[in-house]
This record gives C-alpha cells, sequence and structure tokens, in this order.
C-alpha cells in the first residue's frame, strides 16, 4: 500500500509500505521533514538515559549587517543625548522656579511630602494633555498663606449665643385663658376702680392683713375695727378671693413675661450684631473661611416682636371683658422664636468652625501649601508645554530607535546550532514545567529545580514527563535539521502519538504548543500566537498521528488543525481509507453547548454537572496549563489571580454525585452555568461567539 499526501496540487510527500516490512519514503524536494516517533524518543533519549547530548558542532547560516547595526546602535545614542539635553533644561528650570515659588515664597519646608514628590518626571507622567488653568492661581495662594500669616496673636473671638427662651410661655395655657369665661365679681365698681388704680398697693395690704390678723391697717397703723373700715377691708378680701382677680392675675402674668420676652430680643439683637462683626473681622484672616457670613436675625427679631405686641394687645383687651372669649392663636410666636433660633444656631455651628480653624491654623497652613505645590506644577507644565512637546517627540524617537535596534539584534540570530537548540528547549520546558524542571545550557543537563538529579533523569521523571521532555527536545531539534536560515521555511513536522503515556495537564500543554508554534524567518522558535505573520512568523507544515481519541477531541476542538485536514483511518473489509472528519462533533462543544444553554435559561439534568466541570477543565489544561495541575489549582488561580469566583464546592460535589434528595435547585445549577460561562468568555471568548451565533 501507499499513502500520498499534498496541498493542492503539491505533492508534499510519498510513503510505500509492503509486506516484507519494509518501508520507502520519497520526501518532496522542497520539505524537510522532522519525525518524532519512538524512534526518536529511543535514539535520542532513552538510550542516553535522557542526558541531553551536547556535543553539537552544526552551525547555521545567517546574514549579518555590521554597517546597519553600527548605524542603529549610533541613532540610539543620539537620540538618547538629545532627549538627556531637553530634559536636563526642563529640569534645571524646573527645580530653580520650585525653590523661587514654593520654598522662599510660600515658605514649604522640604518636608512636606508633595513638595519632595514634586518633580519634573512626575510631572511628565500626571499631564500627558496641556491642563486648564487653575482657578486659583499661584499668586493667589501666595496671599492667602500672607493673610493667614497675618493671623492676631490674641484675636478678639466672636462668641456663642444662647437661644431666645420661650420656656415661660405656655402656648396652649395662654389660648385657653384667652378664650376662657370669668364672670364679673359682685364687689362694687368703685372699689374695684380703686383696686384697679393700684392694685399693687390694694393687693400687698390684704395679704399682710390676712397673714397678721391684724386690727390695724399694716400702713398708717389705724384701727381698721370699725363696722364701716371692716365691711371695706372685707369687700377688698372677697374681690382678691374671686375669680376674676385670679384670671387677671393670670393674664398679667402673661404680659409680664412677654415683656421679658422683648427685653430678651433686644438682648439677641445686640449680641448678634456684635458676633457678626467680630466674625466678619477675623474670617478675612482664613482663606478657607473668607466666603462665609453669619445670617442677621433682624428679620426674625421683628417678626417675634410684632407677634408678641399682637398677644399683648389681645391680653389687655381680655382683661378688660373677662367675660367675653378671645381667641388668638400662639403658633406665629412660638414659629417666630424657632426660626430665630435656627438662625442662632447655624451662626454658632460656623463660628466654632471658625473657631477651630484659627486655633488648627497650622493645617489650613499646609493644605494651602500643597495646593500651591499642585498649582504650580499646572502652572510650570502650561508655561513650557511647548518645551515639554519637543521632550515628548525626543523621548518618543529614542523608544523607537531602541525597537529599531532591537529588532536589528533579533534579526541576528544566533550561528550556534548548539545555543538554539538550547534555547527553545529551555523555552518550552518554562511552558510545560514551570520552575520544576530546567535545563542548564552550560552543561547541557536537566535539572529538578536548582540541582541535578542525583539517582539520574531516566529514574526520577515519570513517562508522562519523559514523554513531554522528549516533545520539548523534539521541537528543539529542529534547529539541527537546518543549515541556513531559509531552511525554516521548508520544514514539515510530523508527530507519531505525540500523548503516549501521558496525563491529561500535558495533553492539553501539547495541544497548545502545536497550535502556536511558529518559526521566525530568522529561525526564532515561539509560541506566542501574537507572532504568528506571513511575514515575520510561520506555523510550520504538521501531520499528527494519535491512537487517542480524547487527544483527536482536544486537537478539533481547539483548531490545532483545520477542520478540513482531519481524518480517521478506518478499516472497509479488505482496504482501510481515510474518511474526512470535518463534521466531526467533539464532547467539548457538545458540553459547552449544554452549559451555554442552561446558563441561558433551560432546565438543567442529571449531566449539567459534569459538563460544567469538563469545561473547566478544558479550558484551564489548554489556556492555562501552568495553572491547572487540578481543577482545584484551576478554580484557586481564578479566584486569586484572575478575581473570577466560581461555585467550586457545588462543581466539585455534584460532578461525583450526590444523594437525589441533595440534589440542589435548578437555580443553583444555573449559576454553576454562568460561572463556566464566564470563565470561557475571559479565556476563549470565540466559543461563546460560536455559540451565540448558532
Amino acid at each position: 500500500g501507499s499513502f500520498l499526501f499534498s496541498r493542492g496540487t503539491d505533492v508534499l510527500g510519498k510513503l510505500d509500505l509492503d509486506k516484507s516490512g519494509n518501508t520507502k519514503f520519497e520526501p518532496a524536494a522542497e520539505k524537510i521533514f522532522h519525525v518524532f516517533s519512538e524512534d526518536f524518543i529511543q535514539d535520542e533519549l532513552r538510550q542516553q538515559e535522557y542526558e541531553i547530548n551536547g556535543e553539537i558542532t552544526n552551525e547555521i547560516a545567517v546574514d549579518s549587517d555590521e554597517i546597519q547595526l553600527s548605524n542603529a546602535e549610533t541613532a540610539l545614542e543620539t537620540a538618547k543625548l538629545k532627549e538627556r539635553d531637553k530634559m536636563q533644561v526642563l529640569e534645571n528650570a524646573f527645580n530653580s522656579q520650585k525653590v523661587t515659588e514654593l520654598k522662599e515664597k510660600a515658605e514649604i519646608s522640604g518636608n512636606l511630602g508633595m513638595y519632595s514628590q514634586s518633580t519634573i518626571s512626575n510631572l511628565l507622567e500626571n499631564y500627558a494633555d496641556k491642563p486648564k488653568a487653575p482657578e486659583q492661581t499661584g499668586a493667589d495662594l501666595l496671599n492667602d498663606l500672607e493673610s493667614l500669616r497675618s493671623i492676631p496673636a490674641e484675636p478678639d473671638f466672636p462668641e456663642l449665643m444662647s437661644a431666645v427662651s420661650s420656656e415661660d410661655i405656655d402656648g396652649a395655657a395662654l389660648e385657653s385663658s384667652l378664650q376662657r369665661q370669668t364672670s364679673p365679681s359682685s364687689v362694687s365698681d368703685e372699689i374695684k376702680k380703686k383696686i384697679d388704680a393700684d392694685h399693687g398697693f390694694y393687693s400687698k395690704g390684704v395679704k399682710l392683713v390676712q397673714q397678721d390678723h391684724s386690727t390695724d391697717c399694716p400702713f398708717c397703723e389705724q384701727s381698721i375695727a370699725g363696722p364701716i373700715s371692716k365691711v371695706i377691708i372685707e369687700a377688698y378680701m372677697e374681690y382678691f378671693a374671686g375669680e376674676e382677680q385670679k384670671h387677671k392675675d393670670e393674664l398679667q402674668n402673661y404680659y409680664k413675661k412677654l415683656n421679658s420676652l422683648k427685653t430678651g430680643l433686644i438682648d439677641a439683637g445686640t449680641n448678634s450684631t456684635r458676633q457678626i462683626t467680630l466674625y466678619e473681622n477675623l474670617k478675612r484672616f482664613v482663606p478657607s473661611k473668607r466666603h462665609t457670613a453669619l445670617e442677621p436675625i433682624a428679620d426674625s427679631q421683628l417678626q417675634v416682636h410684632s407677634a408678641v405686641s399682637t398677644l399683648q394687645k389681645k391680653i389687655e383687651v381680655k382683661i378688660d371683658a373677662l367675660a367675653k372669649k378671645c381667641a388668638h392663636s400662639t403658633d406665629d410666636l412660638l414659629r417666630s422664636i424657632s426660626q430665630i433660633n435656627e438662625v442662632i444656631e447655624k451662626n454658632n455651628h460656623k463660628t466654632v468652625q471658625l473657631l477651630n480653624t484659627v486655633r488648627k491654623a497650622d493645617n489650613e497652613r499646609k493644605d494651602l501649601q500643597r495646593r500651591a505645590c499642585s498649582v504650580f506644577e499646572i502652572e510650570f507644565t502650561i508655561d513650557n508645554w511647548e518645551g515639554i512637546n519637543a521632550l515628548r517627540q525626543l523621548t518618543d524617537e529614542t523608544k523607537t530607535k531602541k525597537t529599531e535596534l532591537s529588532d536589528l539584534k533579533a534579526s541576528r540570530p544566533s550561528e550556534s546550532a548548539r545555543d538554539r537548540v538550547a534555547g527553545t528547549f529551555e523555552l518550552l520546558l518554562k511552558e510545560f514545567f514551570a520552575d520544576k524542571y530546567i535545563f542548564d545550557r552550560v552543561s547541557f543537563a536537566l535539572k529538578r529545580g536548582n540541582q541535578g538529579m542525583e539517582r539520574g533523569a531516566h529514574r526520577t521523571l515519570s513517562d508522562g514527563e519523559k514523554t513531554a521532555i522528549a516533545f520539548c527536545y523534539f521541537i528543539a531539534c529542529v534547529h539541527l535539521k537546518v543549515k541556513d536560515a531559509s531552511d525554516y521555511r521548508k520544514l514539515f513536522l510530523v508527530f507519531d502519538d505525540p500523548v503516549t503515556s501521558m496525563s491529561y495537564d500535558f495533553v492539553f500543554a501539547i495541544a497548545q504548543t502545536l497550535k502556536n508554534l511558529s518559526i521566525s524567518t530568522e529561525g526564532e522558535i515561539s509560541t506566542n500566537p501574537g507572532t504568528i505573520s506571513d511575514k515575520t512568523g510561520h506555523r510550520p507544515d504538521l501531520l499528527i498521528f494519535t491512537h487517542s481519541s480524547y487527544f483527536f477531541n482536544v486537537s478539533c476542538s481547539n483548531a490545532v488543525v483545520h477542520r478540513s485536514a482531519s481524518f480517521s483511518l478506518q478499516s472497509d473489509r479488505a482496504q482501510h481509507k481515510l474518511q474526512p472528519l470535518a463534521n466531526y462533533v467533539a464532547p467539548f462543544e457538545q458540553q459547552l453547548e449544554h452549559v451555554y444553554r442552561v446558563a441561558n435559561g433551560i432546565p438543567p439534568d442529571h449531566s449539567t454537572c459534569n459538563a460544567v466541570r469538563s469545561v473547566l477543565e478544558a479550558v484551564g489544561r489548554f489556556c492555562r496549563p501552568d495553572k491547572s495541575k487540578s481543577l482545584q489549582d484551576f478554580l484557586t488561580f481564578l479566584a486569586g489571580e484572575e478575581s473570577i469566583t466560581t461555585n467550586s464546592v457545588l462543581i466539585n460535589t455534584l460532578s461525583h454525585g450526590t444523594y437525589y434528595n441533595e440534589t440542589p435547585p435548578p437555580e443553583d445549577l444555573m449559576l454553576a452555568c454562568n460561572h463556566a460561562i464566564k470563565v470561557v468568555k475571559h479565556f476563549a471568548p470565540g466559543h461563546i461567539e460560536l455559540m451565540e451565533s448558532i
């Protein structure tokens, strides 16, 4: 039998087989085949007990242009010098003005954090665009600092005011007294007129007679025991004991309290005027309080005074006609008192703030100095924007020259095939094992960490690790197949079951390497998909054979090879045929589709948990094999370094089964599916886009 494989009409190679066991392979003239097989592992590694042969003398012919490299180095140094000179001019100007404006004029200490942090480097980093002019200029801030320094040693502080008291006035009781009807006393009007004419005199006299039981007048000491005098005195006593006089006394008492309230209003007005005057005098020294003001109480004071006068008139009318109702509300009075007290409270609060600020003037000074530092940087940037732009252009030019030189050096790879093999092998070991196994370029030996393997690599490594290391070494050996840089384009890599005896970790790592493998035009090996380009880097031709359906599944699902290039060798009676598998549906795709649909509302079923676990394992092992020694390791990595949380306990528990009556509700399973979709979106968004298009 025979196999013939080609691309389009171009035959790449032919393999003839016969029953005697002999094979004959005829490669195309323009292709260099490099085959990974059991024979390669046996010959290159197993027989050597995994001691890498460092006896490599091959050299690879590469072109180099020393003149071009020298010119690039000179151009970079010239650009650096121009940038350094421009930077020095700006830095000198910045430091000089900083000392003059901030240290000398604003008297800022070098210990102030913002002063020490104010550098030309930080300025260039902070202002990528030209800033707007500050609302408060540096000159304004210097004036504010001068005002703060002018605060008198013993300033005349405004005092806090007491509230206008209304506790003596019971509004409800006063209204009730005005409405209460009291019948006139039976005492003659003549006696009432005398008493009203000098109420205090008669009231005091009656009290003295009643207290001392005297028969003489307490004032003139004449006898009051005579019949006429006795009748008159008793009339006085009867009047003062009656309801009419008690009602009048009650109303007059309210009248006096309202007079006291008027007096209190006058005092409050005087105190408010003094408080405002002292506040205005003091605040002009404090910039942060300069735009504040106390509210005068004159308007509220007038309202209270008017309400008091109206109420007193009502009392006077009521005293003259106790038998008539006199309805009048005290709400206006009490409301006006409340309003004036609110003004007093607000003014007191502002006064306290001003006093605290004055007493802690050092805090205000430091705040002004910090703002002065910030404003200085803004004003310097605006004034020197042309020079700053010129410096940035020089910086960009330096970066460009540095990149050009770096690219030139990168385009001149080592001529030693030994160095190239060592570099590629070291790179791939890092991808597969992180720092667990490293390669010593000098001794050409594998090490466990930084230590040699005392028992030897062949006794230390597991079968899966040996296969993975053989895979890495095989790719590194492509440098032994070429004679000059142009040969890298001719390489054709053949892999015969590269995942034999491997754990899942290495299956995904190998698949990822095959998918992202690229070779630059000068022979640099990379596994970074970003380096694949028609001009600078290309994917080598690959032919992969495998008996592992799992590896086949992973390769197809993740486009390691093009979907149309997938085939299955199947028996058809006496013949074996290669059947195209362009429509092959991988379990991973079915599981992802199920998880996607559950996340979007369809009911979960018994397969949901295993589907979630399989999707997460596939993403972790393919996209981040270095963080996916186990599913739990991958979930921990997601939570720690990617800030993606998953319902890990639910995922682990349900994928291993549970009791029927302990099955979580559908919403918990939908949450787990949403977490899984979030992970896929982060690492492999193309899969989600495919689901959405379907």
